[in-house]
């Protein structure tokens, strides 16, 4: 089946402008997590968390899917939310994390929604083995509801957001 998460989490690091952050040594300093595997992309490691002194991360989980009937065959008008979050902690001062302030996590946040509308033409999504059964050929792709949740803490910095997919199911399937 498609596998729209792990999509916007290679589409975010694929796209990215410029070099992947990284620090001195090469290793990331931002960590994406498919959230609902649990898995960290960057490490292998099975978790859906991860320890924000060590990297920021960029998480993403499916939020969910709607089909909506279609004409008179069996077809569907297909929309699938993917829910974004990206979570850090600050550095300022010394402090125990990779984000130096509040533009820097703006920074951050647009780039990975770069990345994906990018794509937001025709976002093309790969079947595991081929499979069409419940495939969806999507035609857009928008970045939406946008929230800082920043504000609830004073170290910690978090922003959400949803990838919305929308397309038709396969006519074959």
């Amino acid at each position: 089946m498609q596998d729209e998460v792990t999509w916007v989490l290679d589409t975010i690091k694929t796209g990215w402008p410029g070099s992947w952050p990284a620090d001195d040594d090469g290793d990331p300093l931002l960590y994406r997590i498919n959230r609902d595997e649990p898995e960290i992309l960057e490490t292998g490691e099975r978790t859906r968390s991860l320890d924000l002194s060590k990297a920021s991360a960029i998480g993403a989980a499916l939020g969910s899917r709607s089909p909506t009937p279609t004409g008179t065959e069996y077809r569907n008008r297909v929309e699938t939310v993917v829910s974004v979050r990206f979570e850090g902690l600050t550095s300022r001062g010394g402090e125990w994390g990779h984000v130096d302030s509040a533009a820097d996590v703006e920074q951050l946040v647009r780039y990975a929604q770069h990345a994906l509308l990018a794509q937001r033409s025709y976002p093309t999504i790969n079947d595991v083995d081929q499979d069409a059964i419940g495939s969806v050929a999507y035609h857009s792709l928008f970045v939406e509801n946008e929230t800082d949740q920043s504000h609830d803490h004073r170290d910690y910095f978090r922003r959400d957001w949803d990838v919305r997919f929308v397309g038709y199911s396969n006519p074959d399937s």
